[in-house]
């Protein structure tokens, strides 16, 4: 990780039909933001709450859609290149995907992995490389992701966060580089 990076940001995603109806949604349903979503994405963009992002020298986005499309909203008023990193986007649930949540067992208990989809290491492995390849932009960076991005992001930089709602922001900083990560006030 990039010593000289200090602070990042994070947001989810607006929501998705997948959301609303409650549907695990992977990087196998590369699903668009539902019209709540739009809205979640443009109300951000106009809140007082973005303006706790206004130093950012770097949007890093997943190429999944409902990311864009957040992103999209929010470099209205944030002026800063749009990266798009592969590594980014969410865990491949494989069999899972387009379940009810109900259904399936605690995905973020260690060692669950779903069947025909990208194990829970291989997925931490790929969020850590995409994390490191955002930190390496100019920053601040904020990160336009996924709830299962955020989870791992929170277990590699040893973050107590729990889950992260739509379209919220997230602070991330260390006081230098030598210390640890940990959620700073939005």
């Amino acid at each position: 990780m990039s010593q000289a990076a200090q602070k990042f940001y994070f947001i989810r995603h607006g929501q998705t039909e997948a959301n609303l109806s409650d549907l695990a949604a992977g990087a196998g349903w590369d699903i668009e933001l539902n019209e709540t979503g739009l809205a979640q994405a443009k109300a951000l963009a106009e809140s007082e709450q973005i303006k706790v992002c206004a130093d950012t020298q770097t949007i890093c986005v997943s190429p999944l859609l409902r990311a864009r499309q957040t992103a999209e909203a929010l470099k209205i008023v944030i002026d800063a290149p749009v990266v798009v990193i592969d590594e980014l986007k969410e865990w491949h649930l494989g069999d899972w995907e387009k379940t009810p949540w109900s259904n399936l067992p605690n995905i973020f208990e260690p060692g669950t992995n779903p069947p025909n989809g990208e194990k829970q290491l291989e997925f931490g492995m790929r969020v850590s490389n995409g994390l490191n390849q955002a930190l390496a932009q100019p920053g601040p960076v904020l990160i336009v992701a996924h709830g299962g991005v955020w989870h791992a992001i929170c277990r590699i930089l040893s973050i107590k966060a729990g889950s992260i709602e739509n379209c919220a922001v997230k602070c991330v900083i260390r006081d230098d580089g030598d210390q640890p990560w940990r959620l700073g006030s939005n």
